[in-house]
């Protein structure tokens, strides 16, 4: 029962990582980023895949420190 879990679960994230794959690709014009004191211009594509990676490792140790609690329990 639990490797069915695991192939839907790995379909889901293989077909949701081809979506933003896609979608980054289609992004790729400059654009301004303002932090108040400076700005600096980068392609599009380069902040959303530091973006992806940001959400990918909070994803990942929010769901890791809720699994280590429930062992602990």
């Amino acid at each position: 029962m639990k490797s069915k879990t695991r192939q839907i679960k790995l379909i889901f994230t293989l077909i949701l990582t081809l979506l933003a794959v896609i979608f980054v690709v289609l992004n790729t014009n400059n654009v301004a980023i303002n932090f108040g004191l400076f700005q600096f211009k980068l392609p599009l594509i380069i902040i959303l895949v530091v973006m992806i990676i940001i959400g990918v490792l909070i994803g990942y140790f929010w769901g890791s420190y809720g699994h280590n609690q429930d062992k602990n329990n």
